[in-house]
């Protein structure tokens, strides 16, 4: 599905933050309309039309961003959690 299609299904705001996008600012600019997946098939999800949105490439990048740096959380605290069973264990 091109951003054409999907600006003529869902409209010209962006998924997240609900503001204009820019169709005519290049590609990769802040403000350009990038095609965002809702379920990213790395995460399980499948690549599937009705998963794409439109999305500033800001509002995306953040987004992924933030995704990253909650998993890098989440396995830093297993980690953490494992080391602490060990010296349970060990005693």
């Amino acid at each position: 599905m091109s951003v054409r299609a999907l600006r003529s299904t869902f409209g010209p705001n962006c998924h997240w933050c609900g503001l204009a996008m820019d169709f005519d600012e290049p590609h990769g600019r802040p403000e350009s309309a990038t095609i965002e997946h809702l379920i990213d098939s790395t995460l399980g999800g499948v690549r599937s039309q009705k998963h794409r949105r439109l999305a500033h490439a800001a509002c995306n990048h953040a987004r992924n961003e933030f995704r990253m740096q909650a998993e890098r959380q989440f396995q830093h605290w297993i980690a953490e959690r494992q080391a602490s069973e060990k010296t349970l264990n060990e005693k």
